[in-house]
Order: C-alpha cells, then sequence, then structure tokens
C-alpha cells in the first residue's frame, strides 16, 4: 500500500502542479451538462418512446452515458499514458528493470488517473441532481457501484492491451481513437441502442459498455437492485476476468519482447 500511495501522491502533484488546467476539467463538466440540458430540451415527447426503459428523460440519460464513457476513456488510455511518458522521459527502463513486480507498476502508475475520473463521475452525477433536477432519488447505488467497479476494471483490461502496443510500436493514438469512437456509438452511450441498425446491435453484444451503460441507468434511474441485475452484473464480471487476465499476459510479453530487443529506452 505504501508503494501504491507513492504512486498516488507523485502523479496527483503533477496534476495540482497545473492548476488552471485542473479547475478548467472540473469547469468543463459543468459547461457540458448545461450543453446535455439543451439538448435535451430539443428532445419531443413522441421522440423519446426509446428512453421510457429509462424513465424517459434524456438528459438523464446523457448525462449518466458521458459521465461513464468519461471514466472508460481513462481506463482506455491511462497505463498507454504511463508508458508512452516513461518513455519520451527515458524513465521507463530504469522503472522496468527494478525489483519491482510489473503488474504492480502498471496498476500503481494508473491509480490517480482512475481516482480523478470517479471524482468527475459523482461530480457529473452530482452537478446533474442539484442544477437540473435529474431524478436520482430511486437509485440503487451499491448495483451502481458494483457496475461501475466492473467496468472501469473490463476497460483497464482492454487499457493494458492497449499499453501492451504502445510498448512494442511506440505510436498508434489515432488507433485507440478510432476504437474510442466506435465503442462510444454502439453502445449506446449518445443514444438508446436499439436505435442502430440490427447488425450494429448484434456487435454492440461484444462490448462490455452496452452492458453496463444499460445496467447503470436501470440502477440510478429506475432503482434495479443487484439481484435485478444480475444478468449484467454476471456479464460484466466474465469480461472483467477475460479481459484483465489477458491484459496482463499481454503487458508481460510485451516487456519481455522490449527487453529481447533492447527497445525499452526507444521512442
Amino acid at each position: 500500500m505504501r508503494l501504491a500511495w507513492a504512486f498516488i501522491k507523485r502523479d496527483a502533484a503533477i496534476e495540482l502542479s497545473y492548476k488552471a488546467s485542473f479547475v478548467m476539467q472540473l469547469l468543463g463538466t459543468a459547461v457540458l451538462l448545461a450543453i446535455f440540458y439543451y439538448l435535451g430540451k430539443l428532445m419531443k415527447p413522441e421522440d423519446t418512446a426509446a428512453l421510457q426503459k429509462y424513465g424517459g428523460s434524456y438528459l438523464a440519460f446523457l448525462l449518466i452515458g458521458v459521465a461513464l464513457t468519461d471514466c472508460v476513456g481513462v481506463s482506455l488510455t491511462s497505463f498507454a499514458k504511463q508508458i508512452r511518458e516513461g518513455q519520451l522521459t527515458g524513465a521507463l527502463e530504469v522503472t522496468l528493470m527494478s525489483p519491482i513486480n510489473l503488474r504492480r507498476i502498471l496498476i500503481y502508475s494508473a491509480l490517480w488517473p482512475h481516482l480523478f475520473s470517479t471524482l468527475r463521475f459523482f461530480l457529473y452525477l452530482a452537478l446533474g441532481m442539484v442544477m437540473y433536477q435529474v431524478g436520482l432519488e430511486r437509485a440503487d447505488l451499491m448495483a451502481g457501484l458494483i457496475i461501475f467497479l466492473l467496468t472501469v476494471l473490463s476497460f483497464a483490461g482492454i487499457g493494458m492491451i492497449w499499453a501492451s502496443v504502445v510498448l512494442v510500436i511506440k505510436r498508434g493514438e489515432s488507433i485507440i481513437t478510432v476504437l474510442g469512437y466506435l465503442v462510444i456509438i454502439v453502445s449506446g452511450t449518445l443514444f438508446p441502442a436499439n436505435l442502430l441498425p440490427g447488425w450494429i446491435q448484434s456487435l454492440a453484444q461484444l462490448v462490455p459498455l452496452t452492458y453496463a451503460l444499460d445496467g447503470m441507468r436501470l440502477a440510478l434511474l429506475q432503482g434495479h437492485s443487484v439481484s435485478a441485475l444480475a444478468g449484467t452484473i454476471g456479464t460484466l464480471a466474465l469480461f472483467t476476468v477475460i479481459l484483465i487476465g489477458t491484459g496482463l499476459t499481454t503487458f508481460n510479453l510485451a516487456v519481455q519482447v522490449a527487453k529481447r530487443t533492447g527497445t525499452l529506452s526507444q521512442y
């Protein structure tokens, strides 16, 4: 725990040293909520039939979608970002050659970004309730928390796989950007997934965010309990086990390749 706390303190100190950037990130959340509010105003009652499952409010639907997808984006990119910064600063080779377990290095380096994204998630919900009267009074917090944790962990596994790719090929930001856009489109972040063509809906079943968004909206907006969402939680748990295992294995293999080829210090 001491080592994990050291990573958190280091990364938090770096982030907070850029005070203007830190404050603007938080203010940006409020600005986005205002945009969501007026987008919701454009919706007509007859346009909300696809939203009735979640209570009918497009603002609430969009709020949870964007808040959770923001956390997913951090899980996808934070590991690769740490690897890339280490390559550019020359610290990566020294870090990976240390006696510290590689898995611990990879996980601890992403703790602060995940903590900050969690803060933004709750800030989205709090501002939505206070400023725009988004109704979360029926929320089942336990179900929401379980879904949140499983979502972050499952995409952390994908993030580890992407970090492995960055470790070997050095660049490739455009690939993860395109992947992120595709995930947002097919999973139902901005609009109900059942409005999409059938073949895209079938593709969406392979994306953990599809289940996470559906479960989170039902838990927070409709008050569905852990038992009511057991199927969704079980699916997310399966995604988590498979993706975390694959991510850690892939990263270890990538480190071995980089060490063998002598490219740890290359960027």
